[in-house]
C-alpha cells in the first residue's frame, strides 16, 4: 500500500548544534493525524540502523519515527529529532 501525504503539510527539522548538521522531514499523512519522519542516513554517510522493510521513499530517505497528531510545531519535532539522534549515537 503506497503511503500519501499532503504536499502543503511539511516541516524541515534540523540539528545544528556542536558542529552538527542534520535534518530530517516530516511529511503529514493524508489518512491520520500522524506526522512521519524521515532521515537520508546515505546523505551523511551513516549507516541505516531501520528495520530493512521500513518505509523509505527516494530523495527522502528512511521513516526513523511518526508523530501523532494534526499538528506539529517545530519545536516538537526538533525535540524528538534531537532524542532519536542521541539514542541512534548519532550525536
Amino acid at each position: 500500500m503506497e503511503m500519501k501525504y499532503d504536499d502543503k503539510y511539511h516541516l524541515h527539522l534540523g540539528y545544528y548544534e556542536n558542529n552538527c548538521d542534520y535534518e530530517s522531514i516530516a511529511y503529514k499523512k493524508l489518512s491520520e493525524d500522524v506526522w512521519d519522519i524521515f532521515f537520508d542516513f546515505e546523505q551523511y554517510g551513516l549507516k541505516n540502523t531501520i528495520e530493512e522493510n521500513e518505509l523509505s521513499l527516494e530523495g527522502l530517505g528512511t521513516r526513523i519515527f511518526s508523530i501523532g497528531g494534526n499538528d506539529l510545531t517545530y519545536e516538537t519535532g526538533v525535540k524528538r529529532f534531537e532524542e532519536w539522534l542521541a539514542m541512534q549515537k548519532i550525536i
